[in-house]
């Protein structure tokens, strides 16, 4: 299973449109909440745009390493998804009191949705990640849930699964193992791009994942319908409230930074 990861094969910029389409049915139409571009984070990406120099130092090794492990290694990235506002907004006041972040990458996502919570843990399967969470104060541990259970018995008010699933070994596995994770009265916070285009990261390349999802479409609108009607209600989840916004990547020599259009679901147990 992958982290999160860089949306470096995106569109330089990609902006989604301002509220839900007509294409959509009520269900989900009524759900969206709309919620502003975290400008301010978006610029602070930017100024992290990698140099030619380290642009081809990446490129070298991911030849031989894994994404993620020479991603973080380089410190390559920065990742904006929504601001500590925007979260603030599109979640339910209560409850918030713990957080679990499956797979946080190096934690700039995390920081922003974290501060709504009196405590959080993250997860992270590449320990080079895992480590650079660990410098900016994040209590992350190495282990892939798509594999191995929770070890203890704890629950968490929200669990997030935060542009994890298109890039997981086993993504259904990830969303039964959310449920079993969440208290009661509790909420998965789901953030994927849309269209799905499902792979796994490995050292040199890409690969099939474990699990095929099952989220079909070619569009947004009707690849979150699918995901919504077809895949997370077969599971036992509920949608409360959905938003649609960037998720944006640092860029490099080539562009500022790069965009994929996402949506963020806020979901209950049935």
């Amino acid at each position: 299973m992958g982290s999160q990861d860089s949306p470096s094969s995106a569109s330089p910029s990609v902006r989604p449109a301002a509220g839900p389409s007509s294409v959509l049915g009520e269900s989900l139409r009524t759900r969206f909440v709309s919620v502003p571009r975290p400008d301010a984070l978006i610029a602070a990406a930017e100024a992290h745009r990698l140099t030619p120099m380290k642009a081809m130092a990446l490129r070298a090794m991911r030849g031989v390493a894994n994404h993620y492990d020479a991603s973080a290694w380089l410190d390559a990235y920065r990742l904006v998804l929504l601001d500590t506002a925007g979260f603030d907004r599109l979640l339910p006041r209560e409850p918030r009191r713990t957080l679990l972040d499956v797979v946080a990458g190096t934690g700039e996502v995390h920081a922003e949705l974290a501060r709504l919570f009196e405590s959080s843990v993250a997860t992270e399967t590449s320990e080079g990640t895992a480590r650079r969470a660990r410098e900016k104060g994040i209590d992350c541990r190495t282990i892939d849930l798509g594999r191995v259970p929770w070890p203890d018995g704890a629950r968490f008010d929200a669990v997030a699964l935060l542009n994890v699933i298109d890039r997981a070994d086993r993504p259904l596995t990830l969303l039964d193992r959310a449920a079993q994770l969440l208290a009661p009265g509790g909420h998965l916070v789901l953030a994927t791009p849309l269209p799905i285009r499902a792979h796994v990261h490995r050292a040199g390349g890409t690969a099939d994942p474990d699990e095929w999802l099952g989220v079909e479409g070619d569009d947004f609108e009707s690849a979150l319908s699918c995901l919504v009607e077809a895949v997370l209600a077969k599971r036992g989840w509920a949608l409360v409230r959905w938003t649609r916004t960037p998720y944006v990547s640092s860029g490099d020599p080539r562009a500022a930074r790069y965009e994929l259009d996402d949506a963020i679901l806020v979901l209950s147990r049935r």
